[in-house]
């Protein structure tokens, strides 16, 4: 029994080890791969705060930003596997192996002008408009909101512009542009920039107002509606002069449909939590919100989002209660089957300790019919080799003291016994040839005559 011990040790040690290595694996933090727009760029400031603060913290979820071109491109890397989460935005293209995280900001369609007889998107026709940064998404979203109004594409000139610090030069310096169009939050720096500039070049901004703005989101659900208030660029004098209804645009932290829930949970958690510490460093955190969650939302909010909006997010014993009970059933199976292979080799050894005891017994029962000195010596051979045995088991723990004890008397009593029928057999030789059998003689007749 004893030297299943350490076989029962041994195994009780791998199973505390894989416990161990188990936890440290599912400790380690969950580092994303975020694919955003280029460096500098607010998107690309905005997730890299997030992920400094989720490292500084030791979060669970970490995030690490990956570079792009634009909006478009980083729909192309989620699109093909090559990031776990993207910054794209709805008019763009969201791609359909991702869902939404959260709405990260809204971009507020601005067209502005300095002439007074541009004061409707109609009046545009024939006209130059500047776009500022002017992404292939912004010219064709200018396409849609021209269609809308019966005005064709070609019937207007696109001019590319630089920052948002060009758009009074190009409309009243330089004469490039009649308008100007930019997509920015309207917190964002782009569009207060364009605001300002045509304000220092000496000019006037209006505000042309995209009044059927509700009606382009009934038409693509990628857009949407938004109302500029009454200064909102500025107070002194009121920057819009008055409150008008313009197109808007979303961009999106989406993740890949198949990220565990959980994982997307705690993201969109910490990304709330954060929101106030890093709106002292990026402003723009301000603008995060949650999605529209309905059933009918246009665009699917990714599972693990949703339960957290929804306070339905599972504990850690709800995930993995299952694991837990199929664990300790699994446990509790391999501990009655190591107890049943314990006994059985106990009873094995048992046994075998049995059986070197009934040969002792048979030596003590063969030695009182024993008529021959080599029998006996024979039988004496065979307890030698049962005490050798009785040593090597007890050598290797396979035989407690009680064991030890019962083989002792058991050789004691072989012993005794082969001792008592040798001594009889020595008797028996050293007796008179008289008393030998067979060998026995008449009367002496000298004996008889004296007689």
């Amino acid at each position: 029994m004893r030297r299943h011990i350490p076989i029962v040790l041994a195994a009780l040690l791998a199973l505390v080890a894989t416990a161990l290595l188990a936890y440290q694996w599912l400790g380690q933090p969950t580092t994303l791969r975020v694919a955003v727009g280029p460096s500098g760029s607010e998107d690309a400031r905005l997730v890299a705060a997030v992920a400094q603060s989720l490292a500084r913290t030791h979060e669970d979820v970490r995030l690490r930003p990956v570079p792009t071109g634009g909006v478009a491109e980083s729909a192309g890397l989620a699109e093909r596997g090559k990031a776990d989460l993207a910054v794209v935005r709805s008019d763009v293209g969201i791609p359909a192996n991702t869902q939404t995280v959260a709405i990260l900001h809204r971009n507020a369609v601005l067209l502005l002008a300095t002439d007074p007889a541009l004061a409707a998107v109609p009046d545009l026709r024939g006209k130059r408009i500047g776009i500022v940064r002017n992404p292939a998404g912004n010219a064709r979203l200018l396409g849609t909101i021209l269609e809308h109004y019966d005005v064709p594409a070609e019937a207007v000139t696109v001019v590319p512009l630089g920052d948002g610090h060009e758009a009074g030069e190009a409309l009243l310096r330089d004469h490039r542009v009649d308008a100007v169009m930019v997509v920015s939050p309207l917190t964002g720096r782009t569009a207060g920039d364009v605001v300002s500039s045509i304000a220092k070049a000496g000019g006037t901004p209006t505000f042309i107002p995209i009044g059927e703005a509700a009606v382009l989101a009934r038409r693509w659900p990628a857009l949407e509606s938004l109302e500029i208030a009454r200064g909102t660029f500025g107070g002194t004098p009121p920057r819009p002069a008055e409150a008008f209804t313009t197109v808007g645009v979303s961009h999106r932290l989406v993740a890949q449909a198949h990220l565990a829930d959980s994982t997307v949970s705690e993201l969109t958690r910490l990304l709330f939590v954060n929101r106030p510490g890093l709106a002292v460093e990026v402003p723009l955190a301000n603008q995060i919100e949650a999605p529209d969650t309905s059933k009918s939302a246009s665009l699917p909010v990714h599972t693990g989002a949703q339960a957290y909006y929804e306070g339905e997010v599972e504990s850690f014993f709800e995930r993995y209660g299952d694991w837990f009970y199929l664990l300790v059933m699994c446990v509790s199976i391999l501990g009655s089957a190591a107890a049943t292979l314990v006994s059985r080799a106990a009873n094995r050894s048992r046994a075998r300790d049995m059986a070197l005891l009934h040969q002792l017994l048979a030596i003590v029962r063969a030695s009182r019919d024993v008529e021959d000195e080599g029998e006996l010596a024979d039988l004496d051979r065979q307890a030698d080799e049962i005490l050798a045995a009785a040593l090597a088991r007890a050598g290797t723990g396979a035989i407690d003291n009680a064991g030890v004890a019962a083989f002792t008397l058991g050789l004691d009593q072989a012993r005794r016994a082969i001792a008592e029928r040798r001594a009889v057999l020595l008797e028996r030789q050293a007796l008179p040839e008289r008393h030998a059998p067979g060998l026995e003689r008449g009367p002496d007749p000298l004996s008889a005559a004296a007689e």
